[in-house]
């Protein structure tokens, strides 16, 4: 069980974190968890790519604001699209540029944790709201933490980061879907086909 003393970076690894803590006004809740956070390139260009969405230019702001803290990664799927984009496109192309958008935020934070061997922190920390993101997350070669946002404000509430954080996200809940808090540790001395999914969290005491 990760714990308040761990230097972790945090991995955002979808959209779907990024703009319901935006939403609840507790974004940067995520700071306070751990050292670094990590932001690959399709997912940012997912969340602020269109400053015209909901709460793209405030989440921009705070990527702005992160300086250090934010570790800002650029992976083939986000050069790929970036090409695609960039070039005049035949309806294949098009088509093609669709397929590789789907997922692809996942798709590029799966790459770089592939290749990433992290020297200054023990594990990482996923947070996600797409089912999709925890199965890419499985069969990683070192220690992931995988939590759901209500997980993950359940814990920054739990720690004293921000007791506000759970009574928060629960406000806008009727606006947005939100996965029960669920939690994984994977370990990677365990063999992958005996790792679990996310499951709730236990109980509080």
């Amino acid at each position: 069980m990760i714990a308040p003393s761990d230097r972790q970076p945090i991995i955002v690894a979808d959209a779907g974190p990024l703009i319901r803590l935006a939403a609840a006004g507790i974004l940067d809740t995520v700071r306070g968890l751990n050292r670094r956070i990590v932001l690959v390139d399709r997912v940012e260009d997912e969340v602020v790519g269109d400053l015209t969405r909901p709460f793209a230019a405030d989440i921009a702001a705070w990527i702005a604001g992160l300086g250090d803290a934010a570790l800002r990664v650029e992976t083939v799927v986000g050069i790929g699209v970036a090409s695609l984009r960039a070039r005049s496109r035949t309806p294949q192309d098009e088509a093609l540029l669709k397929s590789a958008l789907r997922d692809s935020g996942e798709q590029a934070l799966r790459e770089f944790v592939g290749h990433w061997h992290p020297e200054d922190a023990a594990s990482a920390v996923v947070l996600y709201e797409d089912h999709k993101v925890a199965t890419l997350f499985l069969d990683v070669d070192f220690p992931v933490t995988l939590m759901t946002t209500r997980a993950f404000v359940a814990t920054a509430t739990r720690w004293g980061i921000n007791q506000d954080a759970v009574l928060a996200l629960e406000s806008i809940a009727d606006r947005y879907d939100l996965k029960p808090a669920l939690m994984a540790e994977i370990d990677p001395t365990q063999p992958v086909d005996l790792r679990m999914l996310p499951r709730p969290l236990p109980p509080q005491r």
